[in-house]
């Protein structure tokens, strides 16, 4: 994989992208639907005979915490596209992120959504999970952003907030996050989502958002990745 192709693709692109930027936006409303309509709509059933399988629905609690937390997803989502991101969008960006958020949706729908058992302990953990890391991913974003809003700050370095924790909590939220959304699934097969997101930050995306930050803040950057912890403080 070229690093700095996908570097230069992904942040040293310049405007707003409003049909990338739309495209997500479309397709992700139309997934969010999908998992309603598998978990709540009687489309576990459906699905399940278009392919002659035995798709039964499980324990309401659970699909309804799947479809609201995906939602919240979504919205999430939304807010990073249209309010929080500045940079410019690619479309080979777009044709990574909307197969890959199919991907997950059906997953945890399909799975979870056929778990009969009661959330018990473990789904409720899952449900504190999801919380904490949409907290941590949102709220990092946000208070950057805010910073960034003034005048003084446009071409300094963020390093206050979640940021004096860890290089990525953006990241690091949305790994506890899709944790917490295994747990209430119930299904040991999710737990492949968050490996594969860890792989992809530690292997890609710290890797090449981590170059561009250096190559744009120069000292100032590399003195902050010297002393900050890259997703996992503590660990990595």
């Amino acid at each position: 994989m070229d690093l700095k192709r996908l570097q230069r693709n992904m942040y040293e692109l310049h405007g707003r992208s409003p049909a990338q930027r739309m495209a997500l936006a479309g397709f992700g409303a139309v997934w969010a639907a999908l998992v309603w309509w598998l978990l709540l709509g009687g489309g576990l059933q459906t699905a399940g005979a278009w392919f002659a399988w035995t798709w039964t629905p499980g324990d309401l609690p659970r699909r309804a915490c799947l479809a609201t937390a995906l939602s919240i997803y979504y919205v999430r989502i939304l807010f990073t596209e249209f309010v929080f991101l500045n940079r410019g969008v690619s479309w080979s960006e777009v044709l990574t992120i909307v197969p890959w958020i199919f991907c997950i949706y059906v997953l945890l729908a399909a799975t979870g959504g056929q778990n009969a058992s009661a959330l018990r302990v473990t789904g409720y953990m899952g449900i504190a999970l999801f919380a904490v890391g949409s907290w941590m991913n949102s709220y990092s974003e946000y208070t950057r952003h805010v910073w960034k809003e003034r005048v003084e700050n446009r071409a300094r370095l963020y390093t206050e907030g979640l940021f004096r924790y860890s290089r990525h909590p953006n990241y690091l939220g949305d790994l506890i996050s899709f944790s917490g959304l295994c747990m209430i699934s119930g299904s040991w097969v999710t737990v492949l989502i968050p490996v594969t997101m860890l792989a992809g930050f530690v292997f890609v995306n710290v890797p090449v958002l981590d170059s561009h930050l250096s190559e744009k803040y120069g000292e100032a950057f590399d003195e902050y990745a010297h002393q900050t912890w890259k997703l996992i403080p503590f660990i990595y």
